[in-house]
């Protein structure tokens, strides 16, 4: 239990702010608890962010974000309201469709000699907006004109009992200045405010209070309609967010009865020993980046130490509540969780994906925990990231456009996003258009909020770096020094003639030498092909592997556990095996394998690959990489152009050992002409529309069903049940829910479309998912057995 401030208002105990049900430990929670508990989650909000007011040029920013937080829910003292929580008859009649922080806004009146005219706007504005939004409020509360028959305030005649306000009364005027003082608040400019006399503070209440109540709702809806003919991309704006954004993150932190706000703690020799490194280990870029203030790209060769580059640059910087590690892939996600939690513990490092919660309970089972605490624990650890209590978080870059497509709570989102680090990792795996909103809202944190980036990839086409310094302005660009890229020289470059499935003897060949090969092929269904032939010649099932995206996530998980044993880059094992897989592969495993079989693929596609083959570089020689030209048509996967260009300057380096420095070069030769005019057309376009419609009209108080209509749009995808798993996820379902979704497998929407048009689709609701009447195994993943159906991209 927290321990009461000295002064404490402990007349006030049996005024609640939470029912027994939803205070700790199955207690009823004190009004006067509550509101310090949510004013000591700020006080650590403000010491997360020292720099935020100068930045701002709002200098009373937190002397009214204090304010609102102690009067914020002063209404819950209301007679009838206490009532509901106590569950006395009639009262939840009584109460009927109100809301307590209306109720709390005549209690300014008690401070209104010590407050400005805009200041009392934006505390009303705080204090009425911290549950609900400005529609919300206007459908509840129509702006009638005062005593109005009709209006829904006229019969609420605020039975407050003189003894509880009162009470409200002496609470604020022994607490309300002091407890700035008890939470060290005074160097954040913080203003004690001087009270009305008792007697005229309950006679303004008692006489003023309704009047004062219907203005406040007036003024609000005026205020929030007024912000649309003020610029939207303006540290104005940006106050008016952060002044409801650190409201709802304070109050909803102080709800879940979390105890404290961890800082961000990244020490530089702390990571290094934590790495098993010392200062002299590290690479030119690594000390570069340790030594870098503000933005920066980073440019480095696969297996060259970026992840901890990325930390010692974070590490670097000063005045940073907040790093959040971005990553295009959920594997890619639930790797680095497990990565940067070893380094900085469990609850330090939160993850949030659409399967955040099932890999937080995967994780935990592998450190023994029972399936019900593993279970208890990541929905907590889950609500702790939506919460933004951890200090490093690790998601997908669409966790950022959720804020600016202004799905409910963006404002806190938002609030946690200023002054933050942001690390951008396999920037290149973005389409365009996606890309474009990414960096558009990049450039709008920067610009708006303080935030700082870096951006980093093996692969940075002239094309994505010049968008990247438009978005940032200024940018310092880190690349790998020629030392480096000459120790990374691993592979030598085949260029082959031909289909890769006509070529899978040679596979066979390799194996047969004791060399690990991979094979990546660009569909699920070739991939699929190559894996049944291979297995034909090789009937010891436990040489081939296979990987790719249409297995669920129970049967990917144990696979890539076992790819790692077997292929990792630290693995001793027995290596003549082969891994067959899709683009899978390109995505956070740490392998290392003899020798490359590859499908036509963009450049950038096959770096990814190459780097899964003589990762470490350890193999004494370079390692044979093996590159097919057909099919040349992009297997409605890639650009048939891209691969043309690729294969193009491939076919001219064939047998010649891959300078990697040299790749940037590359990819300048295949995006020039007339693929960058269209990569630029279709980027200009896509951040024009996306500014248009979310930046220019991102402002507080008003979320959009619209635009998170849009915002799901961006996702080309769907879950199904494979229809053999049909029992076994209804038996999860009644004894571990978590588990359930495991059993799932995705499919993009065209291939969803496709079966059902063939009857192979049984229809979902909201309570159960589509389930999928073709073939699945753990060994195969889901097929589309003899279906006339034309495969698509993994």
């Amino acid at each position: 239990m927290i321990e009461r401030p000295d002064p404490y208002p402990i007349w006030l105990e049996t005024i609640w702010a939470k029912s027994p049900e939803k205070g700790e430990g199955g207690e009823p929670e004190s009004l006067a608890m509550h509101t310090w508990r949510v004013l000591a989650r700020l006080a650590e909000l403000i010491r997360l962010r020292p720099a935020l007011l100068q930045c701002l040029g709002r200098e009373d920013l937190w002397h009214l974000l204090y304010w609102a937080g102690f009067l914020h829910d002063f209404g819950k003292a209301h007679a009838d309201f206490q009532g509901v929580l106590r569950k006395e008859k009639g009262a939840k009649e009584r109460w009927g469709a109100h809301r307590h922080e209306v109720l709390s806004l005549p209690f300014l009146l008690w401070l209104s000699p010590s407050l400005e005219e805009e200041q009392t706007t934006w505390l009303i504005a705080a204090i009425v907006s911290h549950h609900k939004e400005a529609g919300e409020l206007r459908e509840l509360y129509p702006l009638f004109e005062p005593y109005e028959e009709d209006d829904p305030l006229s019969d609420l005649l605020l039975p407050f009992p003189e003894e509880t306000l009162q009470g409200l009364w002496r609470w604020l005027d022994a607490c309300g200045n002091a407890w700035i003082e008890q939470l060290a608040l005074p160097a954040a400019q913080i203003q004690p405010l001087s009270l009305q006399p008792l007697q005229q503070a309950i006679r303004s209440f008692r006489e003023q209070g309704l009047s004062f109540i219907q203005r406040s709702l007036c003024q609000f809806q005026h205020f929030v309609r007024s912000l649309e003919d003020s610029p939207a991309i303006s540290h104005q704006m940006a106050a008016i967010t952060l002044l409801r954004g650190y409201l709802l993150q304070a109050d909803h932190s102080a709800s879940a009865h979390v105890e404290s706000l961890p800082p961000l703690q990244l020490q530089p020799q702390g990571l290094l020993r934590k790495r098993n490194l010392d200062s002299q280990d590290l690479y030119p870029h690594q000390r570069q980046a340790a030594r870098q203030l503000g933005s920066a790209m980073l440019i480095a060769p696969t297996g060259s130490g970026k992840t901890e580059a990325a930390l010692l640059w974070a590490a670097n910087q000063p005045n940073a509540g907040r790093l959040f590690y971005a990553l295009p892939y959920q594997a890619s996600m639930n790797a680095m969780k497990r990565r940067l939690s070893d380094l900085f513990g469990e609850f330090t490092v939160g993850l949030q994906h659409g399967r955040g919660l099932l890999a937080l309970y995967r994780n935990l089972m592998e450190r023994d925990y029972s399936p019900e605490q593993a279970a208890r624990t990541a929905r907590w650890m889950k609500n702790l990231a939506e919460l933004n209590i951890p200090p490093i978080r690790v998601f997908s870059p669409y966790q950022m456009l959720k804020a600016i497509y202004r799905l409910k709570g963006y404002e806190a989102q938002l609030a946690d996003y200023f002054q933050a680090l942001f690390v951008l990792d396999e920037i290149h795996a973005y389409e365009v258009s996606r890309l474009a909103l990414i960096l558009k809202t990049v450039e709008y944190l920067h610009q708006t909020y303080h935030s700082r980036f870096l951006i980093m990839s093996a692969t940075f086409p002239s094309l994505i770096r010049n968008w990247i310094a438009e978005a940032v302005g200024e940018i310092a660009l880190i690349t790998a020094e020629p030392q480096v890229y000459r120790r990374f020289q691993r592979h030598l470059l085949h260029y082959q003639e031909g289909d890769l499935l006509e070529q899978l003897p040679r596979v066979r060949a390799e194996l047969e030498k004791g060399n690990s090969v991979l094979v990546v092929c660009n569909t699920v269904a070739r991939a699929q092909q190559a894996y049944h032939t291979l297995k034909a010649w090789l009937p010891d099932s436990g040489r081939i592997l296979l990987l790719h995206g249409r297995f669920n996530q129970r049967d990917r998980l144990a696979k890539e556990k076992r790819i790692q044993e077997l292929f990792g880059s630290q693995s001793r094992q027995p290596t003549a095996l082969a891994l067959v897989s899709t683009q899978a592969v390109e995505v956070s495993l740490d392998i290392d394998l003899d020798i490359l079989f590859s499908d036509p693929a963009p450049l950038e596609a096959l770096v990814q690959r190459f780097g899964r083959v003589n990762r470490s570089g350890r193999k004494g020689s370079t390692a044979p990489v093996y590159v097919f030209s057909q099919p040349a048509d992009g297997q409605r996967v890639y650009d048939a152009e891209l691969i043309h260009r690729t294969l193009s300057l491939l076919r001219s380096y064939d047998k010649n050992a891959i300078q990697e420095d040299r790749i940037n070069a590359w990819l300048d030769e295949i995006y020039a002409d007339s693929v960058a005019m269209r990569w630029e057309e279709q980027y200009r376009q896509a951040a024009r529309e996306f500014d248009l419609a979310c930046l220019q009209t991102l402002r507080p108080f008003r979320s959009i069903r619209m635009l998170e209509n849009q915002f799901y749009r961006l996702f080309d995808g769907i879950e199904v049940l494979p229809i053999s798993l049909y029992d076994q996820y209804q038996q999860n379902l009644e004894e571990q829910p978590i588990t359930a979704e495991e059993l799932l497998v995705p499919l993009r929407w065209g291939q969803y479309h496709m079966l059902a048009n063939q009857g192979l689709i049984l229809p979902g609701d909201r309570h159960f998912p589509p389930v999928v009447k073709t073939t699945y195994t753990s060994e195969t993943g889901l097929t589309f057995d003899a279906l006339t159906f034309e495969d698509e991209w993994d």
